[in-house]
């Protein structure tokens, strides 16, 4: 159906069209929350520049969304970013019920062109490797429950290859939850990347000092944190308050601990699929921990973290 009869049909039917409301919720999740928030921040970035331009946002001729993807590449962007505009656009489009192609002439000789002139070597997070991590765990001492609540954020996060938005979406109880049992913890993660279903995975105990559940248990025995988010602030006072960790949150914290701002979160989940092909670990079971989609993603991190142990010329 036409958006414009559709539009006329919920507006003439209360009842559908409080029928169409309750469904946007749904709609919404379709996307994990980060997406949504690149989505959103694209998306204004493109109507500003449609305004100084004096064009259409929506909808857009394609010249004109090609002509924005150049000015982006022109401007130093790196070929993904570019490739993530041109998403939202088209999401932003479909959103509205407007047609907008990506592979027209006019976008797709553009993108073509980017990708062969403007491209840069991709920018990966430096993977925290085991050693380094070991020392950095070691160096968070103390039983204050910002150490407490530091360690296990650090620990869950590395051996449970999380992205941040991951991490602090934990809760105890709920959708997005951590069970622990007598074998390690089991993770349930809702609203992750690229994925709408609940995913599951495992943290072994240790018998060592990385042991992520023995540090959710004395964080959880100094807390007593029954129900809610996991990872709280901590206000100056070290009192655990009842606010959610943001995941901008996670990063300060890594720097506050390495006392130098070399790693990013997503070194955790760098550093754990690293370590793991370091040790000979398969790469179906570490891409069961880390989620890639893509087996090609999870060699580039591989590689990334080892590129002289993956050698081929080591056999001659």
């Amino acid at each position: 159906m036409p958006a414009k009869s559709y539009q006329l049909e919920t507006e003439a039917n209360g009842a559908l069209n409080l029928a169409c409301q309750r469904a946007q919720p749904f709609a919404a999740a379709a996307r994990a929350a980060g997406t949504r928030r690149v989505y959103s921040g694209a998306l204004k970035r493109w109507q500003a520049w449609c305004a100084e331009m004096h064009a259409t946002a929506l909808p857009a001729a394609p010249e004109a969304v090609a002509a924005y993807l150049a000015e982006l590449a022109r401007g130093g962007k790196a070929v993904s970013t570019i490739t993530g505009a041109l998403a939202a656009i088209k999401h932003a489009h479909a959103s509205a019920g407007l047609a907008l192609d990506p592979h027209s002439p006019a976008i797709a000789a553009v993108m073509a062109g980017i990708a062969r002139c403007a491209s840069r070597p991709l920018r990966r997070a430096a993977a925290l490797d085991l050693e380094t991590f070991r020392t950095l765990i070691a160096r968070i001492d103390g039983t204050d429950v910002r150490a407490l609540r530091d360690r296990a954020l650090l620990l869950i996060g590395f051996f449970g290859a999380l992205r941040r938005s991951e991490l602090v979406s934990l809760d105890i109880g709920g959708r997005s939850r951590i069970d622990i049992t007598a074998a390690g913890l089991i993770l349930h993660l809702t609203d992750t990347k690229g994925q709408a279903a609940t995913e599951t995975l495992a943290i072994p105990r240790r018998q060592d000092a990385l042991c992520a559940a023995a540090a959710l248990e004395r964080y959880l025995a100094a807390t007593q944190l029954r129900r809610g988010p996991l990872f709280r602030a901590v206000n100056k006072a070290g009192r655990l308050g009842a606010r959610r960790l943001d995941a901008t949150s996670v990063r300060h914290i890594l720097i506050a601990r390495v006392g130098a701002p070399t790693f990013s979160p997503h070194s955790l989940r760098a550093g754990f699929i690293t370590a793991a092909a370091q040790a000979g670990a398969p790469e179906h079971l570490i891409q069961r921990v880390s989620r890639h989609k893509s087996v090609n993603v999870l060699r580039g991190y591989i590689r990334a973290g080892e590129p002289f142990a993956t050698s081929a010329a080591h056999y001659l």
